[in-house]
């Protein structure tokens, strides 16, 4: 009867310990370079594979554009100029998935913060990325999201 009480509470602690790794991460109140310092260090160790709960913020190169379908969805991106604590500028781009995120969009020069994984792209005008800017769907991942000129996708998760 004990082992069985013990057995029942390890396993709600564990379901609770799994829940709970999934923490909402607060916006900042404004854009600095120090808000890009995660990135700024994993693009300057050269980091190749992907990396979870990573913020960037910055301002649109131009208007976001469409990516139509794939296996995972239509997606919308985002392109912005990134100021890194070392002073320089990086282009550094912002992924949304329509079916997860809804479609988010965004004018040239939006205000833009988001959180999500980082990923490197063998090539192109973007050295990184971030993307997953949405509720958790993966262990060790803490809620994302995307904000464009003040307004956060998603509003918020149940977590």
């Amino acid at each position: 009867m004990l082992r069985a009480r013990l057995l029942i509470v390890l396993t709600i602690g564990c379901s609770a310990a799994t829940v709970t790794a999934q923490r909402n991460v607060a916006v900042p109140s404004s854009c600095t370079p120090q808000v890009n310092q995660k990135l700024y260090e994993l693009l300057s160790s050269g980091q190749r594979s992907s990396v979870d709960n990573v913020m960037v913020c910055g301002v649109t190169l131009s208007s976001s554009r469409s990516q139509r379908g794939g296996p995972h969805g239509s997606h919308q991106i985002l392109p912005l100029r990134v100021t890194m604590p070392d002073g320089n500028v990086r282009p550094i781009e912002v992924v949304t998935n329509d079916d997860l995120d809804g479609v988010v969009t965004a004018p040239v020069n939006a205000s833009v913060f988001a959180y999500g994984q980082a990923f490197f792209p063998s090539g192109g005008k973007f050295p990184a990325g971030i993307h997953d800017v949405h509720c958790s769907t993966h262990r060790g991942a803490d809620n994302g999201w995307v904000v464009v000129n003040d307004v956060k996708h998603p509003a918020s998760c149940r977590y």
